[in-house]
């Protein structure tokens, strides 16, 4: 068969999540929807199992799909790596594997070349989870290849996709059995009913008021319910389901640039329609990733996974990161780095993104011909970063306010949500670290944070 170009792969796989937004749109059961739109998928991504876990109410269920051909023993590892993956993203107690029953099998994928061992093959693990709500499942799938940034894209499409199924599901469900409930209930008081209306008397007018009370609880009950309901609505479609028409459009210029720089002859030669377009996706996908982190927040679960990490080396990454948009604004970027440095227990990604959000505001405030510095230095039992820029400062009322979530100083000079430095905050204390502002109007500021260090651990690197 003849090799796919890049664009007809792309466009393929535009036509796939179609169709499997239709099979997901009128779910049934995992089974009969997930297996059917794992056949789409595969005729673009070569796959040697997909895995699906879902958690509910302490227990797990396991579906696994193989290809053709697959070794019991790779299959067996593959369940065993999302297993002990699941347990971090479910938020079990332990490292261990959770608690897993009623495995179904099916060998519903294309056979693959073999490989020499199971773990040749690459992962990727999605947790299943919806605005507002901790994870409720993980969807892993196990490569032919490596994948590439497409094949992410794609994949994680399809993932989003399934989340917003399952949780469907699972309420119309909830719903019947809570239906069900209140006829069983209602036939019940309509039997105790009848034995009262045998024993009423003059308490029937008392009893009627309270009737009347009962239902004008059950009503404003209802309402308060009904907004909870409206408000994790809205917030699902802005974090989840308009995630997916945004993976569409990136998808789709990303296979309309390549088509033209095989016409051009370079890649450089895209039409600025495309870079605007690529922009502002990437705009609305920052957006969208910081209201899911702020729901994760709120709701007391953002995921935080601790590793030994070098704080030079974010230092140093951070600084080429913000180091062309310095350039750009003409400011001086520099970094302070004290040595040696033990190692610090952190998640690495959040504190980067901590980072990346102080000197992009730092960067925004500052006027040309300014300075902007990074700074990490050890203090005791835990480590201190700094950010200092030369801008305007901040006056001692808006400073009291910086880390409320939505709040914007009427003086700022660049536009935002006022979600970013809530989210610091968050990533910050999930760390068990703290974070403030040292400023004067006129004389710039200072953004601190502090992390504990790596527990028992005294080596240090330079």
């Amino acid at each position: 068969m003849k090799a796919r170009t890049a664009p007809e792969r792309t466009t393929q796989r535009l036509e796939h999540l179609y169709e499997i937004s239709k099979l997901f749109a009128s779910f049934e059961t995992v089974a009969q929807t997930f297996g059917p739109a794992l056949a789409f998928a595969a005729r673009t991504l070569p796959l040697h199992s997909a895995i699906l876990i879902e958690s509910d109410g302490g227990r797990a269920r396991m579906h696994v799909w193989s290809s053709e051909g697959q070794r019991a023993e790779q299959l067996r590892a593959a369940k065993e790596h999302l297993q002990a993956t699941s347990a971090y993203f479910l938020g079990t107690p332990s490292a261990g594997p959770i608690d897993v029953s009623d495995q179904d099998v099916a060998a519903g994928l294309p056979r693959q070349a073999p490989t020499e061992t199971a773990t040749a093959h690459p992962f990727i693990v999605i947790p299943l989870v919806v605005a507002r709500h901790p994870p409720f499942g993980a969807l892993q799938l196990e490569g032919a290849r490596p994948f590439d940034e497409q094949d992410l894209m794609f994949v994680n499409a399809i993932g989003n996709q399934l989340a917003i199924a399952l949780d469907r599901d699972r309420s119309r469900r909830s719903d019947v059995t809570r239906r069900q409930d209140a006829e069983e209930g209602q036939t019940a008081a309509e039997a105790r009913g009848a034995t009262a209306v045998r024993a009423r008397d003059a308490a029937e007018g008392s009893s009627a008021r309270y009737q009347a009370l009962a239902l004008e609880n059950a009503r404003l009950f209802e309402q308060a319910q009904q907004a909870v309901r409206a408000r994790e609505q809205i917030l699902a479609i802005v974090s989840h389901d308009l995630k997916n028409p945004l993976l569409t459009i990136l998808l789709t210029t990303e296979g309309l640039a390549e088509a033209e720089a095989r016409g051009t002859g370079e890649r450089r030669a895209q039409s600025p329609s495309f870079k605007r377009i690529q922009r502002a996706a990437a705009t609305m996908r920052h957006l969208i990733d910081d209201l899911l982190d702020f729901a994760s927040i709120e709701a007391g679960h953002l995921a935080i996974k601790r590793e030994p990490e070098d704080a030079a080396s974010m230092i140093q990454e951070t600084l080429a990161a913000f180091d062309g948009a310095a350039r750009e604004a003409r400011l001086v970027l520099t970094a302070e780095v004290a040595t040696p440095l033990a190692h610090l227990d952190c998640d690495r990604h959040r504190i980067m993104q901590v980072l990346s959000n102080l000197v992009s505001n730092a960067t925004k405030s500052t006027p040309a011909g300014g300075h902007v510095s990074l700074r990490v230095e050890a203090r005791g039992p835990e480590f201190l970063f700094a950010v200092s820029d030369d801008g305007p400062g901040i006056s001692a009322d808006d400073a009291g306010n910086l880390f409320d979530r939505y709040w914007r100083s009427a003086e700022a000079s660049y536009r935002g949500t006022g979600l970013g430095l809530a989210i610091a905050s968050g990533i910050v204390e999930a760390h068990g670290g703290r974070i403030w502002v040292e400023s004067e109007p006129g004389r710039g500021a200072t953004f601190s944070f502090t992390i504990p260090e790596a527990p028992g651990r005294t080596g240090q690197t330079a």
